[in-house]
């Protein structure tokens, strides 16, 4: 299950921090808090990621390279998915008890919330990220472990990427996927770098064809894509194509 969540700025040109992500989901946490303690509690304790959240999506900014990004439209959008109704439900009474978000020193006023409607997803289906997909490895250099960041234009990336959906599908699931095969088929890529916490994790905004495992696709688009989909990573949407056949220059002007 998908939501909307729209917001509004509490100030005039309200300034957006670059890095928000950690922002955002204590935030979220707290909500669910307010509903269910017994769920915050759970998410706080595992190392599973259960949900994911979109970047906040604000149609008319400024860059502020120093600062951040001056918010000049009315309102921002937040979208928050995961294939656990009760997680969303949660979010939602949370939101309904105390509708302010917290973002550093910005404050935002919940203006609305709604359940969206579940996209057809099919084989080739187009996808474009709504939050950096990331995924890692383990290298050993000078006999020392090192967390090694992957992009989608390495080989390891996918390979990784496969073996990471088959484990979060087995862990929330309880179960592995009939059919466990799928690639993407990368069309265009972005690097990108968040903080959180302390930490900065590398991933990658994109758009992609998906083939394969039908099931792996709907639980990574409830859940997302890759890894540390908890903190904003990984969430994606299904690009519309209708009836018409979009040229590339269209699809690449798709990625967010």
């Amino acid at each position: 299950m998908r939501i909307e969540i729209k917001l509004k700025p509490e100030n005039k040109e309200t300034i957006l921090p670059f890095n928000y992500n950690y922002d955002v989901y204590t935030q979220l946490l707290q909500k669910i808090s307010l509903s269910s303690p017994e769920i915050a509690e759970l998410l706080e304790s595992t190392h599973k990621d259960y949900f994911t959240f979109s970047r906040i999506m604000v149609r008319k900014r400024e860059l502020l390279p120093d600062k951040g990004i001056k918010i000049l439209s009315e309102d921002v959008c937040l979208y928050v998915s995961s294939s656990l109704i009760d997680i969303i439900k949660a979010i939602v009474e949370g939101f309904m008890d105390n509708p302010v978000l917290s973002i550093e020193g910005s404050r935002f006023i919940m203006d609305g919330i709604k359940v969206l409607r579940e996209p057809d997803i099919r084989e080739g289906t187009l996808f474009s990220t709504l939050s950096p997909i990331m995924v890692r490895t383990v290298k050993f250099e000078d006999n020392r472990m090192k967390i090694w960041d992957l992009y989608p234009n390495e080989e390891t990336f996918h390979e990784k990427l496969r073996k990471i959906m088959l484990m979060r599908f087995s862990e929330i699931e309880d179960r592995m996927p009939e059919d466990k095969e799928f690639h993407i088929d990368v069309i265009k890529f972005k690097p990108v770098r968040i903080k959180i916490k302390d930490s900065y994790y590398r991933g990658s905004l994109m758009v992609f064809r998906y083939y394969g495992s039908i099931e792996i696709a709907r639980f990574a688009y409830e859940n997302g894509f890759g890894e540390k989909t908890r903190y904003g990573f990984g969430m994606v949407k299904v690009i519309d194509e209708g009836e018409k056949h979009l040229s590339r220059e269209e699809i690449q002007s798709s990625t967010l």
